[in-house]
């Protein structure tokens, strides 16, 4: 047993020397003197997009993969990758590597900055010993959930570009249009019949809303949803939203396609059921289906099977209950949750399209009937005038 201090840049450089000189390292701590510590402030952990997330995992697979040191390949890379936040986090990860910091601390360190899938697949690959298999995987979980988001924002983008211009539009004949008409019909002195009436009150109404409610609330909806977040209203904002037709229902399938899709790598890598559920239920945005799983997690630890326990809670389609009695099976019960994963997300696809397809005539047939009325509603009293007159 031998026992010292060894000056090295980092604990990969000492445990590589030690190993050239024939000593087995049973225990490796960095020692550092509180002037250096001072003199060198941690780099922050900045909170990472999709894409930044789906590039720091293949980076981090890259190095596991090749069996090079964790804090000296990541730091080699950070001088390669394009995106200056990855960069930084790739810095940040070898220098707490280098003072001694597991990988499983500096990801708790992390929590909150970097997606949960990423952070329950680490977790699961440094406690199964597969971590660079499940940064691939990882990558993968990345890019499909991305794909399956964009689809469903993309889907939203048209009807909303048509409200944004019926909403234009009304304005348009709210504040110029239809005042000029109330001036000449005054003049005239003409009985104005009862849908012009209505008309010229809406057109006072729009006047004073004018251009700026649309963003007003749109900006108040995006606040709402930032606050409640603050205020640890999550899941009540999202239970009202997933009630929201076909654009609710898109959402919770999205996210219940990918629980299924990260409980099927965890199950498929041996990872234990009750663990697997925590860390894939740690994957979910939606706030109260998130909670769902982690009850459903707690039950089957305390001895409920996976089918009791899902049915117990009453928020999972039948379709998985079903799936869920072949948990016992191995890679059969992973096989189907990756099968149950595409179903849902193939589900996601189709109602969004159908939000799409729904959205489009509805508000073109609005912007039709508005001014269409609007059109009739001036029309009448001149068609009265041309009758008086004649």
């Amino acid at each position: 047993m031998v026992e010292g201090d060894l000056s090295t840049p980092s604990l990969d450089v000492a445990r590589q020397e030690l190993a050239h000189r024939g000593w087995q390292v049973i225990e490796l701590t960095a020692i550092e003197s509180a002037a250096a510590s001072s003199a060198r402030p941690d780099l922050l952990f900045e909170k990472l997009s999709g894409a930044d997330a789906e590039l720091l995992a293949g980076q981090m697979a890259t190095v596991t993969g090749t069996g090079l040191p964790l804090s000296a390949g990541l730091r080699a890379l950070s001088e390669e990758v394009p995106s200056h936040r990855v960069r930084r986090w790739l810095r940040a990860i070898s220098e707490r590597l280098d003072r001694g910091q597991s990988l499983d601390a500096v990801a708790r360190e992390a929590e909150g900055s970097w997606p949960r899938y990423f952070l329950a697949m680490l977790f699961a690959g440094q406690r199964t010993g597969k971590l660079p298999t499940l940064l691939n995987e990882c990558v993968v979980h990345l890019r499909t959930t991305a794909d399956v988001r964009r689809q469903l924002w993309v889907a939203m983008a048209y009807p909303g570009v048509l409200i944004l211009v019926e909403w234009l539009l009304l304005s348009f004949f709210a504040t110029w249009l239809l005042p000029q008409f109330r001036g000449i019909c005054s003049g005239f002195g003409v009985q104005l019949p009862g849908i012009t009436v209505a008309i010229l009150a809406w057109s006072e109404m729009m006047s004073f809303l004018g251009w700026w409610f649309l963003p007003a609330l749109v900006l108040a909806a995006w606040l709402a949803w930032i606050a409640s977040e603050s205020l640890g209203w999550e899941r009540a904002r999202d239970a009202l939203v997933s009630r929201i037709p076909l654009f609710g229902e898109a959402r919770r399938s999205a996210a219940l396609g990918e629980f299924c899709r990260l409980l099927s790598l965890l199950v498929k890598y041996q990872v234990g059921l009750p663990e697997a559920v925590r860390l894939a239920a740690g994957s979910v945005r939606d706030t109260d289906l998130r909670e769902a799983c982690l009850e459903l997690a707690t039950r089957v630890e305390s001895g409920e099977s996976l089918t009791e326990a899902a049915t117990g809670i009453g928020r999972f389609p039948q379709d998985l209950l079903h799936l869920f009695r072949w948990a016992d099976q191995g890679d059969d019960f992973s096989e189907g949750l990756q099968n149950a994963s595409e179903v849902l997300s193939a589900q996601s696809r189709v109602h969004s399209h159908t939000l799409a397809i729904v959205c489009e005539p509805a508000v073109t047939i609005a912007i039709g009937v508005t001014v269409g009325l609007t059109v009739i509603a001036l029309f009448m009293p001149l068609v009265k005038l041309l009758n008086a007159l004649s």
